[in-house]
C-alpha cells in the first residue's frame, strides 16, 4: 500500500507540472546550390545550410515554477537536406541546455552557442548567416560559436543595456587540443535602443587564445550601416587578426540588399559579401550569396 500511494503521488505530481508546462517542436529547412572555388578548383554543389548555418529540428520547453521564475531546456539536432544525414559527432551539437530565469535575468548550464556569438549576432548584417565576412574572418571577436559545458548568465536589460558572462571549467574542455586542462570565461555588454545597436565582447581560454570585439549597427530607416573592429592574440601574446568590418543593408521593394566588407589588417587579406533576400511568407524566403 505504501508504494501505491508514493506511485499516486509522483502522478498526481506529473499531471500538476504538464497544465503549467509548455514544450514546442521546431525547426529551420535550408538547402542551397552554390559554385565554389577552392585552392583553384572549382566545382557546383548542393549545400545544406548555406544561410541558416545547418537545418535542424529542436525541442525547447519552459514550466513556470512561481514566484516569477521559470525553468527551461533546449535540445537542437542538426540535420542535412541533401541526404537526410544527422549531424556528427553529438546528436544534439547544437543544443543541450537547461536553464532558469527570473527577474535577475538568465542562468543556462549545458552545450550553447557562445556569449561571444551573442553580442556579434546582435548587430551582425546577415543575422550570422552561413556566409557572414566577420564570423569567416574573425569568428566571433575570436571565439567560437558554442561552447560545451558551458556555466553562462544574461542580465535583464537595464536601460537599455543588458550583460553576459560565462565560463567553462578548467576540468571541461576548452580547447579539444589538451582536454581537460583548460579554463575558459567570455564577457559581453550590449546596449540596444531604438535605432542603434552596440556590443563589446571579451574572451580568454587559459593557455590558448584570447580576443576582444566592439561592434554596433544603426537603422536610418531607409537602410542600416554595421560595423566592427577585433583584435585576437594566441597564449604566446602574438597577435594572429586584427582588423575591421563595414558593411550596409537596404530594402528594394520586398527584398533586403546587403553588402559586406571584413578586413584582416595583420594578415593582409579581405573577405566581401554580397547578398539578396526576398521573403515568400513571413517564414519563407530565397536567397542569393
Amino acid at each position: 500500500m505504501k508504494k501505491t500511494l508514493i506511485a499516486l503521488a509522483a502522478v498526481a505530481a506529473t499531471g500538476a507540472a504538464f497544465a503549467q508546462s509548455s514544450v514546442t517542436l521546431y525547426g529551420v529547412a535550408d538547402i542551397s546550390v552554390g559554385d565554389d572555388n577552392v585552392t583553384g578548383s572549382s566545382f557546383r554543389a548542393m549545400a545544406n545550410g548555406f544561410n541558416n548555418g545547418n537545418s535542424r529540428l529542436g525541442f525547447k520547453g519552459t514550466e513556470d515554477l512561481g514566484g516569477g521564475l521559470k525553468a527551461g531546456f533546449n535540445l537542437e539536432q542538426g540535420i542535412s537536406l541533401a541526404n537526410g544525414a544527422v549531424d556528427a559527432p553529438q546528436d544534439f551539437h547544437r543544443a543541450a541546455w537547461l536553464n532558469v530565469t527570473g527577474g535577475f535575468g538568465e542562468v543556462r548550464l549545458g552545450r550553447s552557442l557562445s556569449t561571444s556569438f551573442y553580442s556579434v549576432a546582435s548587430w551582425e548584417l546577415t543575422g550570422t548567416a552561413n556566409y557572414s565576412v566577420v564570423a569567416k574572418q574573425f569568428g566571433f571577436a575570436g571565439a567560437g560559436s558554442r561552447n560545451d559545458a558551458a556555466i553562462m548568465y544574461f542580465s535583464p536589460a537595464m536601460g537599455g543595456f543588458k550583460f553576459g558572462a560565462s565560463t567553462v571549467l578548467k576540468g571541461n574542455d576548452a580547447n579539444t587540443t589538451v582536454a581537460g586542462q583548460q579554463g575558459k570565461y567570455e564577457l559581453s555588454a550590449t546596449y540596444a535602443a531604438g535605432p542603434m545597436v552596440a556590443s563589446f565582447a571579451y574572451n580568454d581560454t587559459k593557455d590558448g587564445d584570447s580576443g576582444w570585439g566592439l561592434g554596433g549597427k544603426y537603422n536610418f530607416g531607409g537602410f542600416t550601416v554595421a560595423g566592427s573592429y577585433v583584435d585576437e592574440e594566441n597564449a604566446a601574446g602574438t597577435t594572429t587578426k586584427k582588423g575591421f568590418s563595414l558593411g550596409a543593408s537596404t530594402m528594394v521593394g520586398p527584398m533586403t540588399l546587403t553588402f559586406d566588407i571584413a578586413r584582416d589588417t595583420e594578415m593582409k587579406d579581405t573577405d566581401w559579401l554580397l547578398e539578396a533576400k526576398y521573403p515568400l511568407s513571413k517564414r519563407t524566403f530565397t536567397y542569393a550569396a
